[in-house]
């Protein structure tokens, strides 16, 4: 029944309700400019909205207390009886002018937006006068942009499109300079969005267990290749035909160090927006670098994340995603970077998002006492962490699974190899490749407990013999994650007797 539908969405506090909660996330000057909407009578006649946004105002974040549904309904409808009906629609009401708002505030954010619909405008209501000097005053904005992305490819097209037709239609049917240019900059702009776009989803497929379809995308490289010289002032295509190739060719190196010289010759090229998003594929890149065991990126990485907390690239409409916000940990531990690692998680926990960032700060607190071998207070932080997702699962486990062995636990130890791995058998969102590194690891991991709580089982030579042989087997391993764990636990647990073996070796070879 209508009613009991009424009383389900209002029967919460009001503090819980959607339009409270979404006003609560408007800062300071946005809920000024959402004031001002209301009160003005082009978007809204509705005199309660006006006061019912006034009475939420008064008491949010200082009295919400008094967001009493009964104490709001006296306000609005003083001497009146209750109405649950009555005050969901009030508050429906005052959520669509929440949602135009905001609507609003994106169409005014984008770059010739005001200028394309008013010359769209023109065009289809035969005011040609202001059709031709609005779109002498656009060209020369387009012209003028300084930045050659996505925003300016579709403007150049929509403009095109408007003024070819009105060109062909209007003025002279001979004319068809523009009709080519238009399509020149609709093939422009497909082939940046399709290479923008691949670059995106062959992440994702790197990420998580996912597979994408890429119609056309073979042809779209080819044709790029064959024209080469057609789009050699096109940056943003050059730029993210690159990091599509270091993406699919990572093996490469010169992909990578043209990203490099793009990104610093050239990103003054483009938006901050997109400068952020161009940073984490150079980022990504180095990331999967090192999880193969090319330790030279560390160094290179942890430049790249200094260098983007400093010019705020690394920032996402303001937040730290929690995976940087772990990276850079990692990498600070690594460097030997205690103290700067720690003021950094301090000064940037209130920068994570909100929901995952508990976990995150515990988490990176763990890893960091690890690191100074605090190994009690690691494993204290990691009992607060409660993981939310696959990677979180996994690098939980690896900095659990560490922990113990450093605190001298086998038996949560053997039993956490256990579940680990039967975690990793049975979970479905993890590629084939990155179960295959993780059981690789898992294997090695087990065969160092063994030889630290029982040597004897691994032949007739000394516990160091033992721990500096299977340093030499990690090393020769092939696909695996946590190599670094692996080789610095065993060269810790050889001593003098891996220097000796390594020396062995190196003799060897020379003969």
């Amino acid at each position: 029944m209508p009613q009991a539908y009424f009383s389900e969405n209002i029967t919460f506090p009001m503090q819980d309700s959607k339009l409270v909660k979404n006003l609560k996330k408007l800062d300071g000057k946005t809920r000024q400019r959402f004031k001002v909407y209301v009160n003005s009578p082009y978007f809204n006649q509705h005199k309660k909205t006006k006061t019912l946004l006034q009475y939420i105002y008064r008491h949010l974040d200082k009295n919400e207390q008094k967001l009493d549904r009964h104490l709001t309904f006296q306000k609005l409808f003083p001497g009146e009886p209750f109405s649950e009906q009555l005050l969901f629609n009030t508050m429906s009401s005052l959520k669509k002018l929440l949602h135009s708002f905001l609507a609003q505030q994106q169409y005014e954010s984008r770059p010739f937006t005001e200028e394309l619909y008013l010359l769209e405008y023109a065009y289809y209501h035969n005011q040609f006068d202001l059709l031709t000097n609005r779109a002498k005053h656009l060209d020369r904005q387009l012209s003028n942009y300084p930045f050659r992305d996505s925003d300016h490819y579709h403007a150049r097209f929509r403009y095109l499109n408007t003024m070819a037709y009105y060109q062909v239609h209007h003025e002279d049917r001979s004319k068809t300079e523009l009709l080519q240019a238009l399509n020149d900059k609709l093939d422009r702009y497909y082939i940046l969005e399709k290479l923008r776009h691949s670059c995106r989803l062959v992440t994702n497929e790197l990420l998580i267990n996912s597979q994408f379809e890429f119609s056309f995308l073979d042809e779209v490289l080819a044709y790029y290749r064959k024209e080469q010289d057609r789009f050699s002032e096109d940056l943003s295509i050059h730029l993210y035909y690159t990091i599509l190739m270091s993406l699919r060719e990572d093996e490469n190196p010169t992909h990578y160090q043209e990203l490099k010289h793009l990104l610093k010759e050239k990103i003054s090229h483009f938006s901050p927006r997109e400068q952020s998003d161009l940073y984490s594929y150079a980022n990504n890149f180095c990331v999967r670098q090192i999880n193969k065991g090319y330790r030279d990126f560390q160094k290179e990485l942890f430049e790249l994340y200094q260098e983007g907390l400093t010019n705020g690239l690394i920032f996402t409409n303001g937040l730290l995603n929690e995976w940087n916000y772990k990276n850079i940990t990692v990498l600070g531990c690594i460097l030997g970077e205690f103290e700067w690692t720690e003021r950094f998680l301090e000064t940037y926990k209130e920068r994570l998002p909100e929901k995952p960032r508990e976990n995150s700060y515990n988490y990176n607190m763990a890893h960091l006492n690890y690191s100074k071998r605090n190994y009690s207070e690691a494993l204290d932080h990691l009992l607060l962490v409660r993981f939310s997702d696959v990677k979180y699962h996994l690098n939980y486990n690896n900095l659990l699974l560490a922990t113990y062995y450093a605190l001298g636990d086998t038996e949560a130890l053997i039993s956490l190899l256990d579940t680990f791995r039967i975690y990793v058998i049975r979970n479905r969102k993890m590629t084939v490749d990155l179960k295959k590194q993780y059981t690789n690891f898992l294997r090695y991991a087990k065969k160092l407990t063994q030889i630290k709580q029982l040597p004897k089982s691994y032949g007739g030579t000394s516990k160091q013999e033992k721990f500096a042989a299977l340093f030499l087997q990690i090393r020769q391993a092939e696909n695996m994650v946590n190599r670094y764990w692996l080789e610095n636990t065993c060269r810790q647990e050889a001593g003098t007797a891996l220097e000796e073996l390594l020396s062995e070796e190196q003799s060897t070879a020379t003969k």
